[in-house]
């Protein structure tokens, strides 16, 4: 293996290790849509 597939080696890995850690110690919200409800009688949200 030569040098610099060497260091791409070691980059993924701390990248890898990175992103591990990134998501235990700060867990992603909880993604969702809010419709806002229309005031206008028999309106329909699509």
């Amino acid at each position: 293996m030569t040098r610099k597939q060497c260091w791409m080696l070691v980059l993924a890995f701390e990248v890898l290790v990175f992103g591990v850690s990134q998501s235990v110690f700060r867990p992603a919200r909880q993604a969702g849509i809010t419709i806002e409800m229309s005031v206008t009688p028999n309106h329909v949200v699509t």
